[in-house]
């Protein structure tokens, strides 16, 4: 019997998010925030319902990383 945790090493190097691993991507827009002069960015997603599930962040702008930027 195979293990789970075996599962990624069956992954290729560069794994399609939602192909690959189940990740369903959202829309996000990223806020300066005005209280702490834009060292920390609010991120909340573009869709209103998810806003209502309390779907945000409050983050170091440092930690915010454009992922196009990285491939």
């Amino acid at each position: 019997m195979r293990q789970l945790s075996d599962d990624w090493r069956e992954l290729p190097p560069n794994p399609d998010p939602l192909d690959d691993l189940g990740y369903d991507l959202a829309e996000l827009d990223f806020i300066p925030t005005s209280t702490s002069g834009g060292a920390e960015v609010l991120v909340l997603p573009t869709d209103d319902d998810m806003l209502r599930e309390d779907a945000f962040l409050v983050v170091d702008k440092a930690s915010v990383v454009d992922l196009t930027d990285r491939a």
